[in-house]
């Protein structure tokens, strides 16, 4: 008798309608920080937690500057997302409007951080070494990786270009030429087809534009990060270091605000899951219609996976965030201090 009352309350839709929550993305986030931080109280010993620390402090002051705008990037990033949120679904009505950019606002957080960081970072490299470094090996924008993390924002970008052509191509546009919907017809009626808003090419085109911004500006900060100059060749490894911890905050930085963009997508294209009941009046009876789009599977699926990506996305942000923002701040140690110690 259980069972039959577990079905009758019909589980997978509740679950599918919770999925649809936009907060559900942080709780779940809140979550499993709360457990991941009780992991740690229990499993981490003091070996690792001094090991970390002491690394932390030998980084030179130079790159110290740098970790603080990748960490105060990565929270920027969460901040604008909930402040975007709040403002157009509180404060103004954005009714029959094309509000892309709720998508593109983590990206543009993004981007506007790694401009920061690109331009700290050319900055310093006018500034002649304090003893040139004999290079080794050629350097180039994945000297200093980390790999997975290029290759899964290069994933993500694939993504974003399927997804975009895809979504497209099934949209149709409105009275005004606005491609914004997704049509379900009735078959054999003559009724005119269900209208839902679908992530049709009015979104998809300035997304995958600043798609391409942000990539392009991951790809420039990578590189030059890479190629500017070692400054003291006693202190060549700690710089790798350092520059290796800047190169993973891009990739992460990068990858979480696709994530969440590309989880705003996919919450749109559920819209068109279905399948939709539709009750035509007629004499001397009235039909019954079920209306469901051809990859109404894929719909659904894509409204499952947006709240996961939307929780890998939080958790990439605030991992990078603690990791570029110790709790501890000391100024480091410059090369030219390292300079002048060694002679």
């Amino acid at each position: 008798m259980f069972w039959d009352r577990l079905d009758s309350f019909n589980i997978m839709e509740n679950l599918g309608m919770l999925s649809t929550m936009p907060l559900l993305a942080p709780i779940l986030t809140v979550l499993l920080l709360v457990a991941y931080g009780l992991f740690r109280r229990f499993s981490r010993g003091k070996g690792q937690l001094g090991s970390r620390t002491d690394h932390a402090l030998t980084s030179p002051a130079e790159y110290g500057f740098e970790r603080r705008t990748l960490g105060i990037g990565a929270i920027a990033v969460i901040v604008l997302y909930f402040v975007e949120f709040v403002v157009r679904g509180y404060v103004f009505n954005f009714y029959n409007t094309v509000d892309w950019w709720r998508y593109a606002t983590p990206l543009i957080a993004a981007g506007l951080t790694l401009g920061v960081l690109l331009l700290q970072i050319a900055s310093r490299k006018t500034v002649a070494p304090a003893r040139p470094v004999v290079a080794t090996a050629r350097r180039t924008w994945l000297s200093f990786g980390p790999r997975a993390g290029i290759a899964g924002t290069g994933v993500l970008v694939a993504a974003f270009v399927a997804t975009t052509l895809a979504a497209g191509a099934a949209s149709s546009p409105d009275d005004r030429g606005r491609y914004i919907y997704i049509e379900l017809a009735a078959a054999n009626t003559t009724i005119d087809p269900l209208r839902f808003w679908f992530y049709g090419w009015a979104y998809g085109i300035p997304v995958i534009i600043c798609v391409g911004v942000l990539a392009i500006m991951a790809w420039l900060t990578l590189r030059a990060n890479a190629l500017r100059p070692f400054r003291v060749p006693e202190n060549a490894g700690t710089e790798r270091r350092a520059r290796g911890e800047i190169a993973a905050g891009i990739t992460s930085i990068s990858s979480a605000a696709m994530l969440l963009a590309l989880g705003g997508a996919f919450r749109l294209i559920n819209n068109a899951r279905g399948p939709w009941g539709l009750t035509i009046d007629g004499d001397p009876r009235s039909e019954p219609y079920e209306m469901t789009w051809h990859y109404a599977n894929l719909a659904a699926a894509a409204g499952w996976l947006a709240p996961l990506l939307e929780v890998a996305a939080f958790m990439l942000l605030l991992i990078a965030a603690r990791r570029l923002l110790p709790a501890h701040q000391r100024r480091q140690p410059s090369e030219n201090t390292v300079t002048a110690e060694v002679v």
